[in-house]
């Protein structure tokens, strides 16, 4: 059995020291964003102590109180460090934590982090994050300030032709024509495996939104097109939301013409993990995946629409490759959670937050209301002196 011992220095810390509001400590006393910067450095390399490091980190984060921070580290980290890498990521992602969250929900926090079989599960979404193959994050493409308010320039680069998908979904009283030459052309750029320039037209229309919305009020769409950004099931209008809707779309298309991304009895094709990663982008809480983090998600699929057709093999691998070894590493994760749990909480860390009383039909609110008493480690993390993480 490999050996999953860490050497990690122990921090003396007082807990009854006076410290900096922005000075918010983890059991070991390790700084908040010093603690997590360290668990993404430690995904980087596969090796046993690198495991030991992880599910160090891991134990000391979510045991200070930090579970949804850790939750919303693990998706962020998942899709900026893996993406089409590992696409099954996604539905395992969505599947392990509805699992921990309604344990999450029903116990105390000290039975929750203290509990041997949740302690293992914990483990485990970590580790499997660091074994995953990892694929760094597309390049944005430069959009310069000349193509925007300019339909000169939009007419004489437009060239493709009107999309089903984009005659499907564009609403003519809601959307400008912009919103739908900018979707045109960037699924044509996927049918032609053109990476880069559908890119640049999802960029472009984000663009053209935002410089529209300074001038006149009003961007390229007045529609959220169906899909809720809040935890009170409000939309937003944004040309992103159109946008997803016409990759599905086109998904959709690709697959029921008999296609490579169809599933067949060569190919177990990729219908969960596109659908993991669609229910990701409108179903999420704004409090877990930020409008940056969506987009991005959105690279993904344009990535996969792009890439995936080319694939011999249309099937992403298991994302538990060696279902032995990740079983001994998960036994030795409550040995790390019982080393920081003999740790008394510092003055000054996430503070313990009664759980809110639930009300029917409001299981995310109750979710999202604890974030609120990690606003400032996830703010001292992402450097913002507002906001939630990932804001940018």
């Amino acid at each position: 059995m490999q050996d999953f011992s860490v050497s990690v220095p122990i921090v003396t810390f007082d807990p009854n020291a006076d410290l900096a509001e922005n000075e918010i400590r983890t059991r070991m006393g390790y700084l908040a964003g010093d603690c997590l910067r360290a668990l993404e450095l430690a995904l980087q390399d596969p090796s046993p102590t690198s495991m030991g490091r992880a599910l160090h980190f891991t134990a000391d984060v979510v045991c200070s109180g930090g579970y949804n921070l850790w939750k919303r580290f693990c998706h962020e980290y998942a899709i900026d460090h893996i993406g089409l890498a590992s696409l099954k990521i996604f539905p395992y992602l969505v599947a392990r934590f509805k699992e921990l969250d309604q344990e999450y929900e029903r116990l105390p926090s000290e039975s929750f982090y203290g509990n041997d079989g949740l302690q293992r599960r914990l483990g485990e979404v970590i580790l499997v994050l660091q074994q995953s193959p990892r694929r760094g994050k597309a390049k944005w493409p430069s959009v310069g300030p000349e193509t925007h308010k300019n339909s000169a320039w939009l007419a004489g680069v437009r060239r493709a032709p009107a999309a089903p998908a984009v005659q499907k979904l564009w609403i003519r009283s809601s959307d400008l024509v912009e919103l739908a030459v900018a979707a045109n052309e960037m699924l044509y750029a996927c049918k032609e495996g053109a990476f880069e320039r559908a890119l640049f037209w999802l960029k472009w229309a984000h663009d053209e939104d935002l410089a529209l919305k300074k001038e006149t009020g009003g961007g390229l769409t007045n529609s959220d097109h169906g899909i809720a950004v809040s935890t009170k099931g409000k939309g937003r209008a944004t040309p992103i939301n159109f946008l997803f809707l016409c990759a599905i779309e086109y998904y959709k298309e690709l697959s029921a013409a008999g296609g490579p991304l169809s599933r067949t009895p060569q190919s177990a094709g990729l219908h969960e993990e596109v659908k993991a990663i669609f229910n990701l982008y409108a179903q999420a809480p704004t409090s877990l995946l930020t409008g940056r983090k969506r987009m991005e998600l959105l690279v993904i699929m344009l990535q996969l629409l792009c890439e995936v057709p080319k694939w011999k093999v249309v099937a992403a691998p298991p994302v538990v490759k060696d279902a032995l070894q990740m079983t001994r590493a998960t036994q030795e994760a409550p040995k790390f959670f019982r080393e920081i749990l003999a740790r008394p909480e510092p003055r000054k860390i996430i503070k313990k937050q009664p759980k809110p009383k639930k009300k029917k039909g409001d299981a995310l609110l109750t979710t999202d209301a604890k974030l609120n008493a990690l606003d400032a480690i996830a703010n001292q993390y992402y450097g913002l002196p507002t906001g939630g993480i990932g804001g940018r």
